[in-house]
């Protein structure tokens, strides 16, 4: 357990907040909520409830884990979890009907915003501006404009911040980026990414499938849990984009399929696809990337898999884990693939496969301990614009170059994708 606590408030207390209510009652050694809030009032007491009783079954939990610990230091480790947990379940949690008011209260020293996407830069500039660590959902802002905003608010302030994204601390793409970086590979030719995933119309309901509500779809919304490790892993950012994206058999605003060609400032080129079309396939991975060199060529299979751990709390997913399989291959240079994979050798203190808990309490550590988070946010902000210049060059049928002009309406978020005559109709 913690020297002390971070005291947390809740921001946002929809569908989402069920996944954080199972992650804080599994982190009560290194977090407590003690605020909830919501413009719908009853949604931030039901979250509360939810909260206080979550936090009540992980005390049980851990006292039947004392009970029947074999070892020594098994009980002593339920111990300390059961005496968190059951502190956190004593104690009282405020609600407000809005983040203007939890803001200002006093013990919260840290938020985790959890609204949908395009309501979320103001109460994260907020936070920032009243001093408050900040964890939010992703993806980090519905245009460059608002990433360059909660960037400026959050570098000026001096707070913590975390836009989520598990797929960013798995110890493969640390490897990949560390290949990249090593010079082994020699210069790149090639960076690429496939994402087939797969997302039926029933999906769309609710907030999804609007630009209004959700802010884009395949590559935003969906394709960020791996765009955003991508980016990272190459260490270059994008500078031009020629794309095609759009509601491809989908009767919605926004992309349920993007197709980008894309250059690198490294002078590599490549392609960035995001489906959410793809059919599950024996011969089909969830995501892929490939980075070709001078040297080798190396290629990172991206899985989100389920949970791992049988006993997790409320099954909501917080024990789901994202992890990269990295491998290369040479056919001029002998040695240097053995090279590369033996890189992963110093990378032991990283984990393999990070769970959407472990991004939270990497998160709660680093405000505690006062470390920096591992990975810069820019990398979230690089995704942004990557989106938003996708959706021009489909909107515009031309070639985008980077950075996004601060007039153009792609920085901002009047952009949007129209639903060309060509596009494949739906059967009536």
């Amino acid at each position: 357990m913690a020297d002390r606590v971070l005291k947390v408030g809740f921001i946002g207390c929809g569908g989402i907040s069920r996944l954080y209510t199972d992650i804080y009652a599994g982190m009560t050694d290194l977090a407590q909520v003690v605020a909830t809030a919501d413009i719908v009032p009853n949604l931030a007491k039901d979250r509360a409830a939810a909260i206080h009783e979550a936090y009540a079954a992980e005390a049980h939990r851990q006292q039947a884990l004392v009970h029947n610990a074999r070892t020594d230091e098994q009980r002593q480790t339920a111990q300390r979890a059961w005496a968190a947990a059951d502190a956190a379940a004593r104690s009282t949690i405020r609600t407000y009907d809005g983040h203007e008011a939890l803001l200002k209260d006093p013990e919260v020293e840290a938020v985790a915003i959890l609204t949908t996407p395009p309501v979320r830069g103001v109460p994260v500039v907020a936070a920032a501006q009243a001093g408050k660590h900040i964890f939010t959902e992703g993806p980090m802002a519905k245009s460059v404009q608002e990433a360059d905003e909660i960037l400026a608010a959050v570098q000026k302030a001096g707070v913590t911040y975390v836009s989520q994204c598990g797929g960013r601390y798995t110890r493969g793409i640390a490897h990949a980026r560390q290949a990249i970086a090593s010079g082994l590979m020699g210069p790149l030719a090639v960076a690429k990414l496939e994402i087939n995933w797969y997302h039926q119309q029933t999906y769309y309901r609710g907030w999804h499938g609007t630009f209004a509500t959700e802010g884009g779809g395949a590559v935003f919304h969906h394709g960020r849990y791996v765009i955003e490790p991508f980016l990272y892993a190459l260490g270059s950012p994008v500078v031009e984009v020629t794309a095609y994206s759009g509601a491809f058999l989908r009767e919605i605003e926004h992309d349920s399929y993007s197709l980008a060609l894309v250059r690198y400032a490294n002078g590599a080129v490549g392609i960035v696809q995001g489906s959410l079309l793809h059919h599950e396939h024996p011969q089909t991975r969830q995501a892929r990337m490939e980075f070709v060199g001078q040297n080798a060529s190396m290629v990172v299979i991206h899985e989100h898999l389920g949970p791992t751990n049988p006993a997790i709390l409320l099954g909501t997913g917080r024990e789901s884990v994202f992890h990269h399989e990295v491998s290369f291959g040479s056919t001029n240079t002998p040695g240097v693939a053995a090279k590369l994979q033996a890189l992963a050798d110093g990378l032991t203190d990283l984990p393999e496969s990070p769970s959407q808990l472990d991004q939270s309490r990497l998160w709660a550590r680093c405000v505690l301990e006062k470390k920096p988070v591992p990975v810069p946010q820019t990398v979230a902000r690089q995704h942004v614009e990557l989106t938003r210049a996708i959706y021009k060059s489909a909107a515009t049928a031309a070639t985008v170059r980077l950075p996004l002009d601060k007039g153009d309406p792609y920085y901002t978020f009047e952009g949007r994708l129209p639903r060309p005559e060509w596009m494949p109709k739906l059967p009536k």
